[in-house]
C-alpha cells in the first residue's frame, strides 16, 4: 500500500502523539523506541516494510547542522550521526534490507544515510555546490526554493509547480516555496 509523500513529511514535524496513529490505517506500527523528535521509524508487519521519515530543520540546535551542510560537513554532525544509527538499528531489529526513506530540508539527509537497497525520497533537501542525487533517490523541489537550489539541476530532481510562487517579493516567496504544504494533493506517492 503506497503512502502520500506528503502526509509522511508532514507527519515529521507533528507531536509525538500524532506520529503515534499516523499510517495505522496502512497497516504501519509506529516504533516508539527508535522515534524521536527527529526521526520517525514506523514498520508494516504485514508486508514487512520498513518506513523512516526525518525531520527537517525544527529547532535551534539544527541551525548548526544547517551549517554544516552548507559547508559540505554533514556528516560530521550529532544530526547525521543519530539518524544513521536509527536506521541501523531498525533494520537490524526488524530484518530488513531496504527500507523506504523520506526527508525535507535538512531531512533530506536520508540520501546519504540509505544504503542502495533503500528507496529514498526528498523535497527542497538542503544541497551545496556539486552535490548529486544517488540513484535509488526520487528528488523533488518546489519552484522557487532557495535551500534547494543548488542541487535544482541535478539529472533525478523535478522542480514542481507552487501555489505561493508571486514572484514579487523574493523573501516571501523563498519562504513560502520551502513548505511541504506546497505537495498537498499532488498526490506524489511512496
Amino acid at each position: 500500500m503506497s503512502l502520500d509523500l506528503y502526509d509522511v513529511l508532514k507527519n515529521s514535524y507533528a507531536s509525538q502523539n500524532k506520529q503515534k496513529e499516523a499510517f495505522k490505517k496502512d497497516g504501519y506500527l509506529y516504533d516508539q523506541k527508535l522515534s524521536n523528535h527527529n526521526e520517525q521509524v514506523y514498520y508494516n508487519p504485514n508486508n514487512k516494510k520498513l518506513l523512516m521519515s526525518v525531520a527537517g530543520t525544527h529547532n535551534i540546535s539544527d541551525i548548526g547542522t544547517d551549517i554544516y551542510l552548507a559547508a559540505g560537513h554533514l556528516k560530521d554532525t550529532n544530526r547525521y550521526k543519530e539518524a544513521q544509527s536509527v536506521l541501523q538499528r531498525a533494520k537490524q531489529k526488524y530484518n530488513i534490507s531496504n527500507a523506504t526513506l523520506a526527508g525535507h530540508s535538512l531531512g533530506g539527509l536520508v540520501q546519504y544515510i540509505g544504503s542502495k537497497n533503500d528507496k529514498v525520497y526528498t523535497l527542497d533537501k538542503g544541497a551545496t555546490i556539486g552535490q548529486k542525487t544517488r540513484s535509488n533517490e526520487t528528488a523533488y523541489r518546489t519552484k522557487g526554493d532557495v535551500v534547494s537550489l543548488l542541487n535544482a539541476n541535478s539529472t533525478r530532481m523535478k522542480t514542481l509547480s507552487n501555489p505561493q510562487f508571486r514572484t514579487n517579493n523574493f523573501l516571501r516567496d523563498a519562504i513560502n516555496s520551502h513548505n511541504v504544504d506546497n505537495i498537498k494533493g499532488k498526490n506524489i506517492f511512496i
